[in-house]
């Protein structure tokens, strides 16, 4: 007969362990952000987001006025509307748990171990729905969609440039081809 074994324990203010962090592939992708969290003591932000069942974060330096370009991107990707980025505001990150974002993601470079290089970090980008979906409807075009006038050869497609007549100035190099 097994002993029975009661334990006090106090979670206030404890997540569960999430086993940890994992890469997507490289490309287009959309997440529902999990939840943001700001470390005072290095006054970042995580932004843990659910890709596919994959765990992933972003991470953006509150010291750094770089950061706030990508930040604003980040909430618009969430939705959020631009007319509320707009000098100094308050936003409400909490809020943001639950809602979808759209980014194109670059993972790290990875040793022979699949474990990421020290130094090298994912890199997202992000956007906005419509923006978005631009990008996949791009990305998913086959070359019989896409008309080509001239190759080089080599299945590369040739730029075309419009024959102009000299113009006499200084800047006539530009027309040539």
């Amino acid at each position: 007969m097994s002993e029975t074994i009661n334990i006090k324990l106090d979670f206030t203010g404890i997540n569960a362990a999430s086993g940890g962090l994992g890469y997507l592939s490289p490309g287009l992708h959309g997440a529902k952000v999990a939840e943001v969290v700001k470390y005072d003591d290095s006054n970042r932000i995580y932004v843990y987001m659910v890709t596919d069942g994959v765990r992933h974060r972003d991470s953006f330096n509150l010291d750094s006025a770089g950061a706030l370009p990508f930040i604003k991107a980040f909430l618009l990707s969430a939705g959020m509307p631009e007319n509320k980025l707009e000098g100094k505001c308050e936003i409400p990150f909490h809020k943001l748990a639950g809602r979808t974002v759209y980014f194109n993601y670059n993972p790290p470079e990875m040793d022979s171990a699949g474990k990421a290089v020290q130094g090298s970090y994912p890199k997202y980008t992000f956007y906005n729905k419509d923006r978005y979906i631009q990008m996949q409807e791009v990305t998913n075009l086959n070359p019989q969609d896409v008309e080509v006038e001239e190759s080089n050869g080599a299945g590369a497609p040739v730029a075309q440039a419009s024959k102009a007549k000299k113009s006499g100035d200084d800047f006539d190099f530009l027309l040539d081809d």
